[in-house]
């Protein structure tokens, strides 16, 4: 399977400005360089798998809705109080999100979930 690394990249970014984060805020929750964040969001640079399963995690959604056409928006809408978040911060919020997610997987494994 080849992956559009443009498509990616335009669905990263919007995934990221829906959740009102800055690519320094991506970047601190990955531990790389802003610049990196930046050229995964132009297509520039392939992300690793690793990286696409950390990032489906901090926008709750399922990797598939990265690297195919339209993403939209994140699954689930999430709002701040803070505006200093941090890496850690982030962490925190994937955990969560993950969890989310697990739990509609089981869901549709076992026919319980809402067509989203």
């Amino acid at each position: 399977m080849t992956i559009d690394m443009s498509i990616v990249g335009s669905n990263l970014k919007s995934l990221r400005e829906g959740m009102g984060l800055g690519q320094k805020n991506v970047a601190s929750y990955l531990g790389v360089d802003q610049s990196l964040v930046s050229k995964f969001e132009s297509g520039e640079r392939a992300i690793s798998a690793d990286m696409l399963d950390k990032l489906s995690a901090l926008f709750c959604c399922p990797v598939s809705k990265i690297v195919t056409p339209d993403a939209g928006k994140p699954s689930l809408a999430f709002a701040f109080r803070a505006n200093r978040l941090d890496g850690s911060d982030l962490k925190a919020v994937a955990v969560i999100n993950k969890i989310a997610l697990n739990q509609l997987h089981m869901d549709r494994l076992t026919g319980d979930a809402a067509d989203a």
